[in-house]
């Protein structure tokens, strides 16, 4: 799969995080060491909810954000798209990456927005009352049923009926 976060992007990202002391709204790290991290479902039905974001396997924030690398990166790319696919409604096509970066492998994947369309994203198994979430600061925060509500609301009234009739026209005989 093509990276689109190039390695030098990567390295700056990370640079940056340091420099902060933190993630930040449209980045998250999560070590991973056990596999995948069930918090990062959260976030990437966040992400999808919010602007996208970036989701970052295999650094350790409270470590100053060390490459601590992922023991088989090619099954955590594997189970994070599984995860999207299935436990994700609407389903989520983040695209993820492996990257060789400071002698280890970490995943990047880039989660894209969802369209107002779409949303909200949610868990399947929280339900979604209980699984919608979005990107505030640094966290996931879970919307309340308010704001889910809103999100419906946002949808709006499909308008398909309104594009003309192929090969119609609109003269008058």
């Amino acid at each position: 799969m093509e990276q689109t976060v190039q390695d030098e992007e990567l390295a700056e990202i990370v640079e940056n995080l340091r420099l902060l002391g933190s993630d930040v709204s449209d980045i998250e790290v999560k070590r991973a060491e056990g596999g995948l991290p069930r918090s990062a479902r959260d976030t990437v039905v966040a992400f999808a909810n919010t602007r996208g974001g970036t989701l970052i396997l295999g650094l350790d924030e409270s470590s100053g954000f060390a490459s601590t690398g992922l023991a088989d990166p090619a099954q955590m790319s594997s189970d994070l798209a599984a995860m999207c696919a299935t436990d994700v409604e609407p389903p989520v096509r983040p695209h993820i990456g492996i990257h060789d970066f400071e002698g280890t492998r970490i995943l990047v994947a880039e989660v894209p927005e969802l369209p107002p369309l779409r949303k909200p994203c949610f868990s399947r198994g929280a339900g979604m009352s209980q699984g919608s979430f979005v990107r505030v600061g640094d966290g996931d925060r879970k919307l309340t049923s308010y704001e889910v509500q809103l999100l419906l609301a946002n949808r709006g009234q499909p308008h398909e009926d309104e594009a003309p009739v192929s090969p119609t026209s609109t003269r008058r005989w």
